[in-house]
């Protein structure tokens, strides 16, 4: 069904499937997937499972009970009450209490990404031929139409779906081509090849040192975990962004030339962005949202919903207003549903 807000010029439409409106976006497509896209490879990928597999009630008590008193088993809202609350400490002048609270933070985001480690699967051979097929399946149209995949998760599933032998086969490049010894350095433009896979919140497999990002090669039948684990323990620490807020996620963007690189990268892509897996929850990810709606060279946006089309489309509409596209530029928003998408 399509509707045209006439006061805006847009038009906003409704369809049936991915399918569908896969078939409307005409040029360039670009895809941002959230944590929707992991969920529905295995739900111990939602917050809920990772609040168990960290254990604070045994671990960090006192951080347990904050995600109590919150009522949410989000590590992303308890940060930001937490930086929210260092940052009221600091203006009582008790910069010891302020110093404790960020202490805290720091424990909360290495406990996230302990529990990620504990939940993923241990190696690539456990995401099946078919189910990379499917992935595989569900993001070439991207990349073929010469757009950009960008990844708001952590894990490695793309990746090992993309690398897995079978078709479709697909073009694709993430930057990381300059050899060392063991690792694979971030060459952004000097790549020499078009990126198009990019992780603008960082993941477990991409680490930070001395302000370069690097990805570690492959050590034959050696776990992707255990090599992630044996550099946690050499001191390096996955490139990783788990902020409350938007504006602090930011913030944490802008202080690593990888994480701004591929968020400026939203910057110059064209045409049409789907939405998958994500709830479009501005107050948690307006940076990367607002990043897209203002782009002027993006003139429609598709976005999944699950189960509620109806809050998706209003924070669609809280996009558009963020946004403020001229009438003669407008942005056109559709909506699909999410269970109509098989990704795996």
């Amino acid at each position: 069904m399509d509707e045209i807000d006439f006061a805006r010029g847009r038009f906003m439409t409704s369809f049936e499937t991915f399918k569908d409106a896969l078939t409307d976006a005409k040029g360039q497509k670009n895809l941002l997937v959230g944590n929707g896209l992991s969920i529905a490879f295995d739900q111990k990928f939602g917050y809920r499972q990772l609040f168990d597999v960290a254990d604070f009630i045994n671990n960090n008590p006192t951080v347990a009970s904050v995600f109590d008193a919150l009522n949410t088993k989000d590590f992303e809202t308890v940060v930001g009450a937490l930086y929210s609350a260092s940052e009221i400490a600091k203006k009582f002048g008790e910069n010891d209490f302020s110093d404790t609270l960020l202490d805290h933070i720091s424990q909360l985001k290495t406990a996230l990404i302990e529990a990620v480690k504990a939940i993923h699967p241990s190696n690539s051979n456990l995401v099946t031929n078919d189910q990379a097929k499917k992935l595989r399946s569900f993001i070439q149209p991207f990349l073929a139409e010469d757009g950009c995949v960008f990844s708001l998760n952590y894990d490695a599933l793309i990746y090992w779906s993309i690398l897995k032998k079978g078709d479709p086969r697909l073009y694709f490049a993430d930057g990381f081509s300059a050899k060392g010894a063991n690792n694979l350095k971030f060459e952004g433009d000097a790549c020499p090849r078009d990126i198009n896979i990019l992780f603008p919140h960082g993941t477990l497999f991409i680490f930070d040192k001395n302000g370069d990002a690097f990805k570690p090669k492959a050590q034959g039948d050696n776990p992707l975990i255990d090599i992630i684990t044996g550099h946690m323990e050499n001191g390096d620490f996955p490139l990783f962004v788990s902020e409350g807020s938007c504006e602090q996620k930011l913030m944490a963007i802008r202080k690593s030339f990888y994480l701004n690189y591929a968020f400026e990268k939203i910057e110059s892509q064209r045409g049409n962005f789907f939405i998958f897996g994500h709830s479009l929850d501005l107050k948690s990810d307006g940076h990367i949202f607002t990043k897209i709606a203002k782009n002027k060279n993006v003139s429609h946006i598709y976005a999944s919903y699950y189960s509620s089309e109806e809050a998706t489309l209003g924070n669609l509409h809280h996009l558009l207003d963020a946004a403020q596209r001229d009438t003669s530029n407008p942005l056109n928003i559709h909506t699909f549903p999410a269970k109509s998408v098989s990704c795996w």
